[in-house]
């Protein structure tokens, strides 16, 4: 008997490293709402090894590309999906190895449904050649972005009726949310993101400074992978140079209950991002979980999640001063802190679940199969049977390539 599940093949970039699309891409293969509603195989690719790599070019990358569009060419053809699901990268090398992909699924008339995790196509049109080959790329597309905040970045290459929104969501973690108000010594801040300097941890740092020059109390505790660019010495010897050390530390990267735990015990959180393919921060839903006020920048699709006055604050990319006034606003009123925290619980809780996520993508997805099938593009049977059909499927996972 024959699967009634419209089948999807989902092509894109898993763990590891560790990184917010990697994340994302993963819950849509682990998904039991989307496997419900859809027959979904799974090409994972794994082209950086650490986070260092990722963007990076090499060498070493291309038999890996070269390997996926084979298993591409192969399962397209053995699975006849209706749909390819591609998170397809929005600028530098990697999307035009993307590119690479599209052209297969193009050649053999497969919808395809992009999922954009990052931003920065706009960006990329200035020139006429680029111009061409990215409204190549996203022609007859049918397109998922995170916030109607990024439609700017594509809407010069796909038009509105072609273009859904979709809010990323991670799991609830928390069964009892903490009681800070019986807390002892200075509030917490926390930071908890890669160690990059274009994620804001030295912005922040240059702001606790200028806080313990005011004589303002506090403790602050930085935690994420260190990816080696420098970012870490720097933040080390500024700590040490200021006298920081026992009011600052750095853990490394954090992990399950160890992350789970400095959520819980934290006063405030702050993410002073000015990355600029930056869309949606996860590390910000985490915050928000375990009731905490965030502090963050309105890059991306930020000022949608963290709500002015409400459930935080957004100041002005790489603005140390300002940073440290609404730090110290917050620090110096614990009322308004537990007020904003619980807003921001709230508005997880109502927006940004994992359920939310995987029933509005589920619905997207459903929705740009049926375009496909109302322009005449699906291939379902189209391409012959075959009985050589690859490994795929939601243990490629694991398996990788």
């Amino acid at each position: 008997m024959s699967d009634p599940r419209p089948r999807v093949l989902c092509l894109m970039t898993l763990p590891p490293p560790v990184h917010g699309s990697s994340i994302m891409n993963e819950a849509v293969a682990r998904s039991d709402v989307l496997n419900s509603r859809f027959a979904v195989d799974v090409i994972a690719m794994h082209f950086a090894e650490t986070l260092g790599d990722v963007g990076k070019h090499s060498l070493r990358k291309v038999p890996k590309a070269i390997a996926v569009a084979a298993r591409l060419t192969k399962a397209l053809v053995a699975k006849r999906p209706q749909a390819v699901y591609l998170a397809l990268t929005p600028q530098g090398a990697a999307f035009y190895r993307d590119c690479l992909y599209v052209a297969i699924i193009k050649a053999l008339r497969v919808p395809r449904i992009y999922h954009m995790h990052g931003k920065g196509v706009a960006s990329q049109l200035g020139q006429g050649w680029k111009r061409l080959v990215y409204r190549w790329a996203f022609r007859g597309a049918y397109v998922i972005a995170l916030s109607p905040l990024l439609a700017s970045d594509i809407e010069d290459v796909v038009s509105a009726d072609r273009m859904t929104f979709v809010g990323n969501g991670i799991r609830d973690q928390v069964t009892e949310v903490p009681r800070r108000v019986d807390r002892t010594g200075p509030p917490r801040i926390l930071y908890l993101s890669n160690m990059l300097r274009t994620k804001g941890a030295l912005v922040l740092l240059e702001a606790l400074v200028a806080l313990h020059r005011r004589g303002v109390a506090f403790d602050a505790t930085f935690a994420g992978a260190d990816p080696h660019d420098g970012t870490v010495a720097e933040f080390r010897s500024t700590v040490a140079a200021h006298g920081l050390g026992s009011q600052v530390r750095y853990l490394g990267p954090v992990y399950g209950q160890a992350k789970d735990a400095l959520f819980r015990d934290s006063d405030l959180f702050v993410f002073p991002t000015f990355y600029a393919p930056e869309t949606f921060g996860l590390v910000l839903l985490e915050a928000m979980q375990w009731a905490l006020p965030v502090i963050s920048t309105p890059e991306g699709a930020i000022p949608e999640i963290v709500i002015e006055g409400e459930t935080g604050f957004l100041v002005r990319q790489r603005d140390a001063g300002a940073l440290a006034d609404r730090i110290a606003c917050l620090l110096q009123d614990p009322r308004r802190r537990r007020e904003m925290g619980a807003q921001g619980r709230k508005r997880y809780l109502g927006k940004y679940t994992l359920e939310h996520f995987e029933h509005n993508l589920a619905a997207a997805i459903a929705r740009g199969i049926g375009l496909a099938q109302a322009d005449g593009l699906a291939c379902h049977g189209a391409l012959g049977d075959s009985g050589d059909t690859p490994e795929l499927g939601r243990d490629s996972v694991e398996r990788g390539v």
